[in-house]
């Protein structure tokens, strides 16, 4: 077995002031997805921040989701047919559509080869492949989540790469500049991409905006990008964008995707898989 093990923990610690925003904004983005128009002095009032806070969020709002500004607030031009979803932590995440993660996963790891350096980000769906892998003799694996490092740390013929930096004990995954540095440092041939949340005109958004950073990271340096989601991430958006899915070669699905995305991958030329 070989396992090499590069990193440092940080164990993330109380939600500071410069978190808070995050928050707000996940909140105001759902009420102006279900009131279709908020005022800036009654967003002042309920958060008890300034105007130009306020102001400031829903300039990021609409820069991120198409909001129309107005002076005294925001509104959407058009009803969004998109649900918002909130971050769900990787403890729940393994309970939810088990059987299609299982079949997501079995199709990732056929696609991955003796002598492939491959990435895979935090989640409960990618974690999985790991499972299919029993039989390889020499593979690369670089990973944000600690639960996947410890896990491919049994199988024999993985070597484990894992960046330094913070970990988001919600997510189980590293995050910040360290880590961001280490991974810049691989050649990645294929990444396998668990998403919180997709959407054709927004395209892959998360609701943790310090790992969109490191994510966007791998897709930069691999050389393949596999986006991997059961049908209950789609037509959906959270807080920050992290890529377009044009970026991806292929999207690993279940049997109950909208068709949509199947012709979105058609058109594109993804490989649907």
């Amino acid at each position: 077995m070989k396992y090499l093990f590069e990193f440092s923990v940080v164990a993330e610690g109380e939600k500071g002031d410069a978190m808070k925003h995050i928050d707000r904004r996940k909140e105001i983005l759902n009420l102006i997805l279900t009131q279709r128009s908020v005022k800036v002095a009654d967003l002042s009032e309920r958060y008890s921040v300034g105007e130009a806070t306020i102001r400031r969020d829903l300039k990021y709002l609409s820069q991120e989701y198409g909001i129309t500004l107005t002076y005294g607030g925001a509104y959407t031009k058009e009803k969004i047919t998109y649900h918002t979803t909130p971050e769900m932590d990787i403890f729940k995440k393994r309970t939810q559509n088990i059987a299609e993660k299982r079949m997501i996963a079995e199709k990732a790891a056929k696609l991955i080869n003796d002598g492939d350096t491959i990435a895979l980000n935090s989640g409960s769906t990618v974690e999985l492949i790991l499972d299919y892998l029993e039989g390889v003799k020499d593979i690369s694996l670089i990973t944000l989540s600690l639960n996947t490092a410890l896990k491919a740390s049994s199988i024999s013929g993985i070597t484990v790469y894992m960046p330094g930096g913070k970990l988001r004990s919600f997510s189980g995954a590293f995050y910040g500049k360290e880590a961001n540095e280490f991974l810049k440092s691989f050649n990645i041939d294929k990444a396998f991409m668990g998403v919180m949340a997709v959407s054709l005109s927004k395209g892959v958004t998360h609701g943790a905006f310090e790992e969109i950073e490191i994510n966007q990271t791998i897709y930069e340096i691999s050389q393949k990008n596999y986006l991997m989601a059961d049908f209950s991430k789609f037509d959906k958006v959270s807080l920050t964008k992290m890529v377009d899915l044009s970026v991806f070669t292929g999207f690993i699905l279940d049997d109950k995707t909208p068709e949509i995305y199947h012709e979105y991958g058609k058109k594109n030329g993804i490989e649907i898989i």
